[in-house]
């Protein structure tokens, strides 16, 4: 009995302590949206003042979201949208409207997605540094889309809570929750491979490895539920894949090849000032993303209990540089909201000398946080397009 309560008392203060993170990272959001809407030159996408507080956070393809939450899939671009974060919006809409609605899912799934990671960080690093995770994920470079009508939000969420649902050995709440991811982002399908390899490495008779297939085709449902979706109404189940190529010229190619035409395109100097900042950030963002799941795979060779966080992480990383589209800040958003991701740089942070610990955390908090302010007003006016 005491120790259930004990269990439950440190869940409610990682609660408080993530309700209080997502609250701070939303009011500054919206302060320095404001600050930049009223006193900083606008960009072209966003000539004039915002008509609301709500206008902040719901731009860009926060508004095709919502779109596709009111009048479903209307043309060939939008399949190129998953479908979990608009379903949801869909059902939310009744009690607050379809513009609040995404903000308010956003905000909710913020304060789980911290939950989980600072939770499943403290499995394998200190106190201390799974905090700095939590903290770092809210305040990442782009944070900006933790924050707005996205579904980044969503993905941390769902990819997290099912890798703990794994640790746990509670292989039906993990499937769920692996659904949802598979239909939220192209990188939740990955939750589903690890929780097969979960259930396998669990039991390794044939009876494991069948249960670990069943398990990870429901945990597929999501995504397969999309594929049939648009079969049914296109007469083509990969409908979403020709949306993304036609619309942002995605397509297939060897792994880092996005970061390395981002480098050419830096080198090139035929962008903008504010065009090439944001190649640089997804030019590191893609180099970090590669030296994490290096680091990862060596950390679990040495500790076999970092096998899931480790292998969800690298599957995470290979699914977001095979691809190479337009978009200014693809490999950012893909690499950052990555949910092992904190986990890996939780358990690196608990390697370096205790007198280096601190300073280096603390630093990388600071730099992350200046960076996302700044993202966040690119975000807000559209600089990045002058």
């Amino acid at each position: 009995m005491n120790l259930s309560k004990s269990k439950w008392e440190g869940q409610k203060n990682l609660v408080l302590v993530s309700i209080g993170i997502v609250t701070v990272r939303v009011l500054a959001g919206l302060i320095s949206a404001i600050v930049a809407d009223s006193f900083v030159k606008k960009g072209p996408s966003f000539p004039s003042a915002a008509v609301s507080w709500v206008a902040f956070f719901n731009r860009w393809d926060a508004r095709r979201y919502i779109a596709i939450a009111k009048h479903g899939y209307t043309g060939l671009e939008s399949h190129a949208f998953y479908p979990g974060y608009p379903l949801l919006i869909r059902l939310v809409s009744r009690i607050f409207g379809y513009q609040v609605s995404a903000l308010v899912l956003t905000w909710i799934a913020a304060v789980f997605a911290i939950w989980g990671v600072i939770d499943v960080a403290r499995r394998f690093a200190s106190q201390q540094s799974a905090f700095m995770a939590g903290t770092l994920l809210a305040w990442n470079p782009v944070s900006i889309f933790f924050m707005v009508g996205y579904p980044e939000a969503l993905l941390v969420a769902t990819m997290i809570w099912s890798l703990r649902f794994c640790l746990e050995k509670q292989w039906w709440q993990a499937a769920l929750l692996a659904a949802i991811a598979s239909c939220t982002l192209p990188q939740g399908t990955m939750s589903a491979v690890v929780l097969l390899l979960a259930v396998v490495l669990d039991d390794r008779r044939w009876w494991g490895l069948l249960r670990g297939v069943a398990f990870g085709a429901i945990g597929e449902l999501g995504f397969l539920g999309f594929a049939t979706y648009c079969w049914a109404t296109t007469g083509n189940p990969l409908t979403f894949q020709r949306a993304e190529a036609l619309g942002w010229q995605n397509h297939l190619t060897y792994p880092f090849h996005v970061v390395l035409r981002q480098v050419a395109i830096i080198l090139g100097g035929h962008q903008s000032a504010q065009f090439q900042s944001v190649y640089i950030l997804d030019a590191c963002a893609g180099v970090l993303g590669g030296v994490a799941a290096t680091a990862g795979i060596y950390l679990c060779w040495r500790d076999r209990s970092l096998i899931l966080p480790s292998v969800l992480l690298a599957l995470g990383v290979l699914s977001s540089v095979i691809t190479i589209d337009k978009g200014a800040e693809s490999t950012a958003r893909f690499i950052f909201f990555l949910a092992p991701l904190y986990v890996i740089m939780a358990v690196c942070a608990d390697k370096l000398p205790r007198v280096a610990r601190i300073p280096v955390t603390v630093n990388l908090v600071l730099i992350s946080s200046v960076l996302a302010v700044l993202f966040g007003a690119m975000f807000n006016l559209g600089w990045w397009m002058t």
